[in-house]
């Protein structure tokens, strides 16, 4: 696949080494859902592409790519493979909002001589608490869903500060913390999202950072992205390339499968489905593209998006993760027991259910979305980390 937004070398290198590898991650795809991460073979082909510099700013070694440039990477490697879609996309994330907050000490020291740290955790979810120490920070807590903990070097420990209730993200090296191996899931096997506990750990003042546009250090357009608006837009590319390749397993399915009298995957009922479902997967890829292309352009004139503009870009995320939900149900109920014994539809089906639980995706968001756009919300109403903001009436309107 070929867009406009293929104009940075090393992301066009990319993509061609994810076609290459596309044959391996097929053959080792499920003996990663066994050990619910990635296979040996696998991990070191993705490390080897460069992948998890995907959003590194360039100055620390990385690619310096645009929001299209992304889409067209995590779809790519969706397609693929669902999970390690997922996994890439989060230990990109967590990796790039190390290199882009961290103070320039910290940076020396992580990314000194073409070194990266992969850094997995929740640099979001601030369930932890920290109480100032001279020097530092002193962190306790647990946290959730961390994928691709199992590569990672360093994990990112979001906490509230006791006393000031300041909100903080920490980067811990994974010897300091607790694993908990509790991933018994229903897809999104091969993450390994595994939860995480910090016990009394002491962090420096250097590898503690503030989250948001205000405290980029460094990096383009990219990573002066709200972590929420980063979250969306590769779910956004993940559910086109999962989507896409339900499509294209139920292509394969329908040109082999002996068309006998009335079955489901050959009538007439079945091909108006796929008709309609097929420029479902089109329109919201070419929705998502179109409203990060306008973003693109305001961003790189250094200007903020409008409130119209962050609402189409969490709407474009919300519908294509709906868009392969319901995909996945059009798999289920004619593709038979193709998506019932174990294999690549089935594995789909259930990574494709998984993909929907994520928050800044959920249904609510395309209700919230409505509210923006219909202009019925009080003035002042603006998106918050993932929710919307609503002022009080009655300090609007006194």
């Amino acid at each position: 696949m070929t867009t406009d937004a293929t104009t940075n070398t090393e992301v066009a290198e990319l993509l061609a080494q994810l076609d290459e590898m596309y044959p391996l991650l097929q053959l080792e795809a499920e003996d990663s859902e066994r050990l619910r991460r990635p296979t040996p073979a696998v991990q070191q082909a993705l490390k080897d592409s460069g992948i998890f510099g995907l959003m590194v700013p360039p100055e620390l070694g990385g690619f310096g790519t645009t929001p299209l440039q992304i889409i067209e990477v995590i779809e790519k490697l969706s397609h693929a493979d669902a999970s390690l879609g997922w996994l890439v996309r989060a230990l990109t994330s967590e990796t790039a909002n190390a290199a882009t907050y961290l103070n320039d000490a910290a940076v020396a020291e992580l990314f000194a001589d073409g070194r990266c740290p992969l850094v997995a955790g929740q640099s979001t979810s601030f369930s932890g608490d920290a109480m100032r120490e001279n020097g530092g920070y002193r962190v306790s807590g647990t946290w959730q869903f961390a994928p691709g903990v199992s590569m990672a070097t360093h994990l990112n420990v979001a906490v509230t500060v006791k006393g000031s209730n300041e909100t903080l993200v920490c980067l811990v090296p994974r010897a300091d913390l607790r694993i908990t191996d509790n991933w018994d899931m229903l897809g999104l096997r091969a993450t390994a999202s595994l939860d995480y506990v910090a016990e009394d750990v002491f962090v420096e003042d250097k590898f503690v950072f503030g989250i948001g546009r205000e405290d980029a250090k460094r990096g383009g357009v990219v990573n002066r992205l709200s972590p929420a608006l980063l979250a969306g837009l590769q779910q956004g590319a993940w559910s086109q390339g999962v989507a896409r390749r339900m499509l294209d397993e139920l292509r394969v399915l329908t040109q082999h499968k002996s068309p006998s009298v009335g079955a489901p995957v050959t009538s007439d009922e079945f091909f108006a489905e796929f008709a309609r479902h097929y420029s479902h997967v089109r329109g919201t890829m070419a929705l998502l593209r179109e409203t990060w292309r306008e973003n693109e352009t305001t961003l790189a004139a250094g200007d903020d998006l409008s409130d119209e503009q962050e609402t189409m870009s969490r709407l474009a995320s919300s519908l294509a993760t709906r868009t392969a939900l319901e995909l996945s149900q059009l798999v289920h109920r004619f593709a038979g027991a193709q998506v019932m014994r174990n294999g690549v539809l089935q594995r789909f089906f259930r990574d494709s259910h998984a993909g929907t639980q994520h928050r800044g995706s959920a249904h609510i968001v395309t209700q919230q979305c409505g509210r923006m756009l219909s202009g019925t919300l009080p003035e002042g109403a603006h998106w918050g980390f993932f929710d919307l903001v609503i002022p009080d009436a009655a300090t609007t309107n006194p």
